[in-house]
């Protein structure tokens, strides 16, 4: 009887894009029924998903790239991360990987989606970063500068900082730190993060009239305490004094 021998594994290869693209280049070589490590060029790297090459549903068009198990979420997982699992540097360009090497890199994604790796351990941006007091100001104030979780309510956080990688002039090379609670410096931290503009506007309301997403919250000032990004201080009486100002067509409401 002949040994049917080792199951067939199809081909894994590593796709890379940048954050802004909406799609992976596939290239012609890669055929049907192959796995891909789609791999996005973010500041530390990560994988947004595991995917394999199906075959279209038309003809004339190209095939694509359906998600397969392990199903990777919005959040991502970290490429350091899973390098530290398997002990060994993913390629960072399109390439294929050995058979054992595919399986154990995808092995670790799948255990990155079930427990990850806390953000601290490999990513180091924020590690030497501590509340400025301009930025403690702020904190006992106005509370986070991403959800604005208020610092006088009875569990108070313990406020953290955080670089934003924002600059108030560009020849000054120095970040702009911001106060975070815990839970939002988390989300800062997430292999595909939003920026800290991009959290703290997407948890304020869009704007009414033209719907983007840029509502700066509007302060009676009437005192000298310092404004957090993202509020502004108006001096007109408090009963006419609106609750966001719109940053991109300046509607009030």
């Amino acid at each position: 009887m002949d040994d049917p021998g080792d199951p067939w594994v199809p081909p894994t290869h590593i796709l890379v894009r940048e954050p802004t693209d909406a799609s992976y280049v596939i290239p012609s070589w890669i055929e049907v029924g192959n796995r891909v490590i789609g791999v996005v060029a973010t500041h530390l790297w990560a994988i947004d998903g595991v995917y394999e090459l199906v075959s279209p549903e038309l003809r004339r068009t190209t095939p694509t790239l359906q998600a397969i198990e392990p199903f990777v979420d919005h959040c991502g997982v970290s490429v350091p991360a899973v390098e530290a699992r398997v002990r060994r540097a993913l390629p960072r360009f399109t390439a294929t990987l050995e058979v054992g090497w595919a399986d154990l890199t995808i092995a670790a994604v799948r255990a990155e989606t079930v427990s990850p790796t806390p953000w601290h351990r490999v990513d180091q941006s924020c590690a030497a970063d501590s509340l400025t007091d301009y930025d403690a100001a702020i904190a006992r104030t106005w509370g986070c500068n991403m959800c604005g979780r208020d610092p006088r309510t009875e569990f108070t956080p313990r406020f953290e900082a955080h670089r934003t990688g924002m600059r108030i002039d560009a020849r000054i090379d120095l970040d702009i730190t911001v106060a975070v609670c815990p839970s939002c410096h988390e989300i800062l931290h997430q292999p595909l993060a939003p920026t800290a503009s991009e959290l703290m506007y997407g948890l304020r309301p869009p704007c009414p009239s033209c719907a983007a997403r840029h509502a700066d919250v509007v302060a009676v000032n009437h005192s000298d305490a310092p404004l957090p990004i993202g509020v502004t201080a108006s001096s007109a009486p408090p009963d006419e004094v609106p609750d966001f100002h719109c940053g991109n067509c300046g509607h009030e409401w």
